[in-house]
């Protein structure tokens, strides 16, 4: 369901550091894995847990703004779950074999009654083993299918009381995704030649697309340094003045017991403070 949107080509799932702790899945362009980067330059592997978050935006997004979109994928999913094509292949699969035994026991009684040549026989009887053992394994496969199928439309039915309920998904549901989105498109060039690499824009089957940049919904570094520059403190603090070691108009250093290292940066009435864990 993943198109790469520079070449066309599918995406591959790809696990990287899959024995460390760094351990992520990518999707990324086969062409450009397989054939080489300079078959598909602007491609870049895209975090699946950036494609899976930036979904659940992509549909919160779109009910949000049109309530009459969870109608259309209301419909959607009754569709799928009343859809019974498997079945009914299922039953002309199970009609053919009942022909085909028919056929298997009049040869056999032929062959009883020597009323057909040997040779004959010996080949319309493998032929029609030939076609009986094909029948099964489709018959098998279908029934397979078939029983993941019922799972699947179980995780639908729940689905749908969420559209009733008119209740927005908090987490990425592959059943959902599957159920509603027709193909993502994994970058793309504006008509003025900008390359937009981790762009994604979701194709819907109700026939609306809507794009995100998986930029926004990566996951964090697991060696990213903790940076937290949501916690202000102001310049008069008399607790910061305190801490400093050597109090001046533009910066201090802070050290304390457990062996954290904060660089406090005066910006005017309010400063930005970054912490490093030592190990």
């Amino acid at each position: 369901m993943l198109e790469c949107g520079f070449c066309g080509e599918i995406l591959s799932r790809r696990t990287w550091h899959t024995s460390s702790i760094y351990k992520k899945i990518n999707w990324q362009c086969v062409r450009s894995t397989k054939k080489g980067k300079k078959y598909c330059p602007h491609s870049k592997g895209i975090q699946e847990a950036a494609i899976e978050k930036a979904f659940v935006e992509s549909y919160r997004q779109l009910c949000h703004a049109d309530s009459t979109v969870i109608d259309d994928f209301l419909k959607i999913v009754e569709e799928e779950i009343n859809d019974n094509t498997l079945v009914k292949d299922l039953k002309k699969i199970e009609n053919q074999l009942n022909r085909i035994i028919s056929q298997e026991r009049k040869l056999v009684d032929l062959h009883l009654e020597d009323s057909i040549d040997e040779e004959v026989y010996a080949k319309k009887y493998k032929k029609l083993i030939k076609q009986k053992e094909e029948l099964l394994d489709e018959k098998k496969t279908l029934e397979l299918t078939i029983k993941d199928e019922n799972t699947i439309k179980e995780r639908l039915k729940q689905f749908k009381k969420v559209l009733e309920n008119k209740e927005i998904i908090e987490e990425f549901n592959r059943t959902v995704f599957e159920s509603i989105v027709d193909k993502v498109v994994v970058g793309r060039i504006d008509k003025d030649g900008t390359v937009h690499p981790y762009d994604l824009t979701f194709y819907f089957k109700t026939g609306i697309k809507d794009s995100q940049n998986s930029n926004n919904f990566k996951d964090k570094r697991k060696n990213a340094k903790d940076n937290d520059i949501n916690k202000l403190c102001p310049y008069k603090n008399y607790e910061d003045k305190k801490l400093c070691s050597q109090a001046k108009d533009n910066a201090c250093r802070v050290y304390n017991p457990n062996f954290k290292k904060s660089i406090i940066i005066i910006l005017g009435k309010s400063i930005e403070k970054k912490e490093v864990q030592y190990d």
